[in-house]
């Protein structure tokens, strides 16, 4: 049997170590909210720089002509719902070709053969 000042000073030292493990993590957790908190600060002032800059003008597509929304097609003739569904799907497929084409030539990247319609 150890004697009772054994337990006492076993006890008080895992209290002061508990207790500097305690300080010492909240001293990094405190340094690395710092350190987070100056990043979101320097990213806020450059994305704030960026905005303020003049902005360049944006070639937007022309709208395509959609089928109107809520149009059932419960009560369309199968085959007109069929033909306008192709319609809408190889209209679809060469506006993003198109789209595809024009941003590889703006960039200087070589295009695809299937887009160039060679063949």
């Amino acid at each position: 049997m150890l004697p009772w000042w054994f337990w006492v000073l076993l006890w008080t030292v895992l209290a002061f170590a508990t207790l500097l493990f305690l300080v010492l993590a909240g001293i990094r957790l405190f340094r690395g909210f710092m350190a987070l908190a100056h990043e979101v600060g320097e990213a806020m002032d450059r994305s704030g720089a960026s905005m303020d800059a003049e902005a360049e003008d944006r070639d937007y597509p022309e709208p395509t002509d959609r089928t109107p929304a809520g149009v059932a097609a419960l009560f369309q003739d199968p085959d007109a719902a069929r033909q306008g569904y192709e319609a809408g799907k190889l209209r679809r497929a060469t506006a993003r070709r198109n789209t595809r084409v024009k941003r590889k030539a703006l960039r200087g990247q070589p295009q695809r053969v299937s887009d160039l319609e060679l063949f």
